[in-house]
């Protein structure tokens, strides 16, 4: 079991002769203080202690590789039971408990990279047989992963993501609705940023266009909102859960609360509260270890990613794993951070040979944006890049992320015509007859998506600590 490496430093004292009553009286004071703030702390730990549940880490036989770097998969549970009664109705209230939001959080065993995966909760999986800690046996079965956490705990959800990503999960936080809450209080509330005014009755969430400081309510709603941003599906909340805590850290690392005991002290209190973790991480000092790790990480060298994803074969609102998921949960497995540079990579690999681009191949640009004119704007683009026949349609459904097809044999033509507009999903369909892009809700307006000076690997969606990103509202209005 990997944990994060603890160091206790203090003066090295020399008794000395005490040489008049009033040094005695000084010795005694430092003594007594001592006791008192000693004492304190003792008190503080154990409170922090006893506010903590504990599960089991991983209740399936499936481990993963360890790669050295800590890894801590982060849960948020929907449970609208106890204290988060007031979050659903009765059927909400009866039923078990799903994850709403998994986060696999890794730092390096160097102790200079973070990466934070997200992973869709619509996202189907095989979830592995588990013995939950109710004591039943759950059969493997293939399902949303949001599922796991309702086959015996956290410990299955570990197991499931172990299975789908090949790393060796160490620990786990399970948390609720009014750690977010409470959190977001302690630290003053959080700066986030959208393109247009969001008023979404399903979640709270009501703010205004531009930036906001939002904490308690309307933190937890900005968080929980899937109809408030991008097409309303989990990739748009996913995005803006980034932000949101890529926005967090952004603060507390300015204000230097990770490395300051007193703020610790109120973060620890809001965490501990509301949160399940596994019994090796019941420590409150592995806890606040891990805080003073992330205080020490370059804000861009923290990199928040989505695993790359495309619909299900079986039923276009769930979700399934791309082949370029894999490039992303390898470097996972090899303790080496999501983010790519594109040149470095560039140099390492083999020259690609020359060829030649048909460019009277058929292009479709299919608009499935949600805004007008889209569909016209790219194939002016496609074609002013030289290809002949370019088609403008108009999609039925909303496509969260811009993505170029090609039919077998010209997935050199579809690269260069990404390639043109800063596209990075490009992906083989067949059915179709030469190449199809289609612009999705990322890429309502310009002629190209913005360039990133630094790749996620996989072409995954996502950002780095240091960037400061304003969301698109829902088109849906």
């Amino acid at each position: 079991m990997t944990e994060p490496q603890m160091r206790s430093s203090g003066r090295h004292m020399r008794n000395r002769v005490v040489k008049s009553a009033r040094n005695k009286w000084i010795a005694m004071c430092m003594a007594l203080c001592m006791v008192i703030v000693l004492g304190f702390g003792y008190a503080i730990t154990m409170r922090w202690q006893s506010n903590l549940h504990t599960g089991t880490l991983n209740s399936s036989d499936y481990n993963g590789i360890e790669s050295g770097a800590l890894d801590i998969l982060i849960i948020g549970s929907d449970t609208r039971q106890g204290a988060n009664g007031d979050y659903g109705d009765e059927n909400d209230r009866a039923s078990a408990a799903r994850s709403d939001v998994m986060m696999l959080l890794q730092i390096s065993k160097d102790k200079k990279n973070v990466n934070v995966l997200s992973i869709p909760r619509d996202l189907i999986v095989t979830i592995p047989k588990c013995h939950g800690d109710d004591g039943v046996d759950y059969p493997e079965e293939e399902n949303m992963i949001n599922e796991s956490l309702s086959h015996g705990g956290p410990g299955c959800t570990v197991a499931t993501v172990s299975k789908l990503t090949g790393v060796q999960i160490d620990h786990f936080m399970l948390v609720d609705f009014n750690a977010v809450k409470a959190l977001s209080n302690v630290v003053g509330g959080v700066e986030v940023c959208v393109d247009e005014a969001i008023d979404d009755p399903s979640s709270g969430l009501d703010i205004p266009a531009g930036t906001s400081s939002v904490q308690g309510e309307q933190a937890l709603a900005f968080l929980r909102s899937r109809h408030g941003f991008g097409d309303g599906s989990d990739i748009g909340r996913i995005q803006a859960q980034q932000s949101f805590l890529a926005s967090l850290l952004r603060k507390v690392k300015a204000e230097g609360t990770l490395s300051n005991p007193g703020k610790l002290i109120n973060i620890a209190n809001a965490v501990t509260e509301n949160t399940t973790v596994d019994k090796d991480l019941a420590n409150v000092s592995t806890l606040v270890s891990v805080g003073s790790t992330l205080s020490g990480v370059d804000l861009k060298n923290v990199v928040f990613a989505t695993v790359p994803t495309e619909p299900w074969v079986q039923d276009a609102n769930r979700l399934q794993v791309t082949k370029d998921a894999d490039a992303v949960f390898k470097r996972l497995q090899d303790d080496k951070s999501l983010k790519v540079d594109p040149a470095e990579e560039a140099a390492a690999a083999p020259a690609a040979p020359a060829v030649t681009l048909d460019k009277s191949v058929a292009v479709t640009v299919t608009n499935a944006s949600g805004v007008s004119g889209r569909a016209q704007a790219i194939s002016s683009v496609v074609s002013n890049a030289g290809y002949e026949n370019v088609t403008p349609m108009n999609g039925v459904e909303l496509i969260a992320k811009s993505t170029v097809f090609y039919a077998d044999g010209y997935e050199a033509e579809a690269r260069d015509i990404a390639a043109k507009m800063n596209i990075t999903n490009v992906l083989p369909l067949q059915g179709i007859a030469g190449v199809a892009v289609t612009v999705g809700t990322d890429f309502t307006e310009g002629e190209a998506l913005p360039k990133q000076e630094a790749e996620i690997a996989g072409s995954a969606s996502g950002q780095t600590a240091d960037q400061v990103k304003c969301q698109h509202a829902s088109i849906f209005g």
